[in-house]
């Protein structure tokens, strides 16, 4: 018996979301977590930055993914993109127990990428790149 009440709905692809990285992710944490608390591994200095990485990385492939919705680099994507990047430097500035008075201008460098990425990439005729 189907339910013919329910609308039809379109088939997703493989390729669209990133909820299935999501559960690698996790699994994979869940299974270095347990090796760790099995004295199989041991884990020194700023493990939690991968924390870190892992908002880092959901931000950038939300830039991704509205890049490949709106088949342009708007103002959303840049500034996912933007604060992806900006991620990526703390986490590595702290994973890797790097001083910040020596690495503080990467972050500057970060943000300037990204907001060149979006100028490059995006619609330069729009008004939203005009300034």
């Amino acid at each position: 018996m189907t339910d013919m009440s329910r609308p039809p709905q379109a088939p997703r692809s493989r390729g669209e979301g990133a909820s299935w990285v999501i559960g690698v992710v996790l699994i994979l944490l869940g299974v270095v977590f347990m090796l760790q608390q099995g004295g199989y591994l041991t884990l020194t200095g700023n493990w939690w930055a991968i924390f870190i990485y892992l908002a880092a990385f959901g931000t950038l492939a939300n830039a991704w993914r509205v890049w490949r919705a709106h088949h342009s680099f708007g103002t959303a994507a840049t500034s996912s993109l933007t604060w992806g990047l900006v991620l990526l430097v703390v986490a590595s500035i702290f994973m890797f127990d790097l001083e910040w008075d020596k690495w503080w201008p990467a972050i500057l460098i970060a943000v300037g990428s990204g907001i060149l990425a979006g100028y490059l990439l995006g619609d330069r005729g729009s008004a939203d790149h005009e300034g």
